[in-house]
């Protein structure tokens, strides 16, 4: 079994492009709120991970955990098997959603599983849209 990676980064943002030649990660929009005019709404979003002390093949999974009830709303994100060949490189996790539904405002958290076990987590808040 291979070990547990350690997390070193999670962010939710728009998009995370990845540089076809490089393997560069681009991480587009940045964000920890975000807004709308009512519920239910879905929303398309970028997951970067990074991750450290990884070897061997994994698959990685997000649920999304609306945290007002623990309750995980539909729109798991997973890969298909991911391998990482030395323990002392950095690894990268660079995933874009299909649309994720938000059913209530309030907190919802990006759960990252490695092999189905926890290594962290990034929250977001889901906020009433203001009109001025």
């Amino acid at each position: 079994m291979p070990p547990v990676p350690s997390l070193l980064a999670i962010l939710i943002c728009d998009s995370v492009i990845v540089d076809s030649q490089t393997g560069k990660p681009s991480v587009i929009g940045i964000f920890d709120n975000i807004h709308a005019a009512e519920t239910p709404f879905r929303q398309r979003l970028g997951f970067y991970a990074r991750m450290s002390d990884a070897e061997g093949e994994y698959k990685f999974t997000v649920r999304v955990v609306y945290l007002g009830d623990e309750e995980e709303v539909v729109g798991r994100l997973e890969t298909g098997p991911v391998l990482a060949q030395d323990r002392l490189q950095s690894l990268n996790l660079a995933l874009n959603s299909p649309p994720v539904p938000f059913p209530k405002f309030g907190r919802y958290e990006f759960r990252l599983f490695a092999n189905d076990v926890y290594i962290g987590a990034a929250v977001i808040n889901a906020l009433k849209l203001e009109v001025k």
